[in-house]
C-alpha cells in the first residue's frame, strides 16, 4: 500500500478511534488534525526550498560556476571532499536542515567526478553529524517539544 493511501487510512481510523471510544469532541479532533497538517509542513517547506534553491543553481548556472571554483581552489579530491562534504554540508545542515545538505552537496561533488555511490554514503556520513545543529534548531524543536520538560518547571519555582 502507498504511504499516502496508508497514512490517510490510519488518520481516519484514529479518528474514529478517539470520536467513538473516548467521545472527544469533534472541534477538539478537528483542531488535532489542524495543528498536525501545520506541524507536517514545517519540514515540508524547508525540504521545498532545498529543492527550489538546488534547481536554481541549475537553470542558473551557479551549480557550474561552483564546480569550476573549487576544481581552480584545490585539485586535491580530499580537500574537495572536505570542503564541499564537511564545511558546506554544515553550512547547509544550519540553515535548512532535514538532509538537504546531502540534496545539494552530493550533486556537486558527483559533478566534480566522485563516484556517486560513495558520494551519496560520504555525504550521509558527514551529515549525520551536523544534524544536532540543524534547521535552526528545528530538530531540538520537535525532539523537545513534546517532552515535558520537568527539570525547567523546577528551576522556574525554585527562582
Amino acid at each position: 500500500m502507498h504511504s499516502y493511501k496508508a497514512l490517510a487510512l490510519v488518520a481516519c481510523v484514529q479518528f474514529g478511534i478517539l470520536r467513538f471510544f473516548f467521545h472527544f469532541e469533534d472541534r477538539f479532533l478537528l483542531a488535532h488534525v489542524i495543528e498536525g497538517l501545520l506541524t507536517a509542513l514545517t519540514p515540508i517547506l524547508v525540504i521545498w526550498g532545498a529543492i527550489f534553491l538546488f534547481r536554481t543553481m541549475q537553470h542558473t548556472g551557479a551549480m557550474t560556476t561552483l564546480t569550476d571554483w573549487l576544481h581552480s581552489l584545490t585539485p586535491n579530491p580530499v580537500a574537495q571532499l572536505m570542503i564541499v562534504g564537511w564545511a558546506f554540508s554544515f553550512l547547509l545542515e544550519g540553515a535548512s536542515g532535514f538532509g538537504t545538505p546531502t540534496a545539494i552537496a552530493a550533486p556537486l561533488l558527483v559533478g566534480l567526478g566522485f563516484p556517486p555511490l560513495r558520494t551519496a554514503a560520504y555525504c550521509l556520513v558527514m551529515n549525520s553529524i551536523a544534524v544536532s545543529f540543524g534547521a535552526m534548531g528545528l530538530a531540538i524543536w520537535f525532539g523537545l517539544g513534546q517532552v515535558d520538560l520537568v527539570v525547567v518547571n523546577y528551576f522556574r519555582t525554585a527562582v
